[in-house]
Parts: structure tokens; sequence; C-alpha cells
């Protein structure tokens, strides 16, 4: 359960890069036009994010299932950030970013527990 909750963190983390790296979502959430510069960052970041957990996933549930279980949780983030948009723009925001820090900081507690 842990590492399904971690997957959706990072998958959700991930949109909310990709999408913040367009003009108008960065526009929207920052009131200003986002730099050739950022934008490549957040879409490098959005689409490594987005490598981890797939790689988790299918590490943690073998190919068959793991992909599966990436994607639905890739749905289930997309669901929730577009959701959140109209209504918690700076809560989706939030969200994103201690979410990632968050579920990367579990996964290499996870990963190796006796460094903390």
């Amino acid at each position: 359960m842990t590492l399904w909750l971690i997957l959706l963190a990072l998958n959700y983390s991930s949109w909310a890069l990709l999408c913040l790296a367009v003009a108008r979502h960065h526009r929207q959430h920052f009131g200003a036009e986002v730099s050739v510069r950022r934008s490549r960052l957040l879409r490098l970041g959005g689409w490594l994010t987005m490598l981890a957990a797939w790689v988790i996933s299918v590490h943690w549930r073998g190919w068959d299932i793991g992909s599966v279980d990436w994607c639905a949780s890739w749905m289930l983030a997309a669901i929730a950030w577009v959701l959140l948009q109209p209504y918690r723009p700076r809560f989706a925001r939030w969200l994103a970013f201690v979410g990632g820090a968050a579920s990367l900081f579990a996964l290499i507690s996870f990963l190796s527990p006796t460094l903390f």
C-alpha cells in the first residue's frame, strides 16, 4: 500500500511539472510567462519523475502487473490534477511539490531502512 501511494504521488508530481511547463498553466499559477530554460527544466523533471514512477512500479510488481498499476496511478493522478485546478490551484501546486518530495523521502527510507 505504501509503494502504491508513493507511485501515485510521483505520478501526480510528474503531471504537475509537465503541465507547469506549458505557458498557459505557468501564467495561471505564477502570473508570469515561463522562460525557455524553466520550461525545459520543468519538462525534464516531469519526464524523469514519470520514468522513476514507472521503474518503481515495474520493479515492485513485475512487467505484467507493474505496467497496469503505473497506468492506473498515472490516470488517477491526472484526474486529481485536472479536478483540483479550477477550485484549488494553489493547493494543487502545493500538493505536487510537497507530495513529490515526501514520496521521494519515503522511497529512500523504504529502500534503505538503516539510513533513518
